[in-house]
């Protein structure tokens, strides 16, 4: 298991609808907690969100500065996590890969 304990990541959420049409969320997320099936991270905002946990996920992240499209910006996150998200199973079987 890696440990994700207080780690900031880069959460990269890629949400495709039932016509296939894409948003992205994409915020700087602080580990709360984590098992072997969920990570907590708590958001900008202050709320918390739950993330799937695996370690095939969770991809180190290189150093540097890291921008955002909303201006937030990070320097030297510890991981990059990338979701794809489906509105229904109809959307998931139509356009997932």
């Amino acid at each position: 298991m890696i440990d994700l304990d207080n780690k900031v990541i880069l959460v990269s959420k890629r949400m495709i609808d039932n016509h296939g049409h894409e948003t992205f969320d994409t915020f700087f997320g602080k580990v709360k907690f984590f098992n072997e099936n969920t990570v907590v991270v708590t958001r900008p905002s202050g709320e918390d969100e739950s993330l799937p946990y695996g370690e095939q996920l969770y991809e180190i992240a290189e150093e540097g500065f890291y921008e955002l499209d909303d201006g937030s910006t990070c320097e030297n996150p510890d991981f990059i996590a990338e979701f794809a998200v489906y509105q229904s199973q109809e959307a998931r079987e139509k356009y997932g890969k």
